[in-house]
């Protein structure tokens, strides 16, 4: 569903979340922690910071953080720019999607590919963050008998 740079970008944001109280955090650390590639991971908090998400200090104690409050951030503020909407390009039915004459399947699938980005842009940084959502992944990933 999210591209590996939406992820990146979405973990990022989650690891500036939960650390606002230390201030700005260097691109190098964000990465390291994450273990993502240092220059990729620099890019792509650049341009959260172009798009006004995050705050860059330079200097020797410079870094980024936050601009918003985790609760007033949504999941799609932060993919959106990376993960744009695309129209489906494959018909589930076979061959290209044609959107003069679509399948049957089509109208479907549009209704699925809304649900998913409606979650995204109900969804905040602070829930994501919250021990309730934790709680619930957890218990989707125990074993069942």
């Amino acid at each position: 569903m999210l591209s590996r740079t939406g992820t990146y970008a979405l973990q990022a944001t989650l690891y500036l979340a939960g650390r606002a109280d230390r201030g700005a955090i260097p691109a190098s650390e964000i990465a390291a922690e994450l273990q993502a590639p240092a220059q990729y991971m620099g890019k792509v908090l650049r341009r959260l910071a172009g798009i006004g998400l995050l705050e860059s200090t330079r200097g020797v104690r410079g870094g980024y953080r936050l601009v918003a409050l985790p609760a007033e951030i949504s999941v799609a503020d932060v993919v959106n720019p990376f993960d744009g909407y695309e129209p489906p390009k494959a018909c589930l039915m076979g061959g290209r999607c044609n959107l003069d004459d679509p399948c049957s399947a089509h109208a479907r699938r549009l209704e699925w590919i809304e649900a998913q980005r409606q979650i995204l842009r109900n969804t905040t940084i602070a829930e994501l963050l919250s021990s309730d959502v934790r709680e619930a992944a957890e218990a989707l990933q125990a074993p069942t008998d």
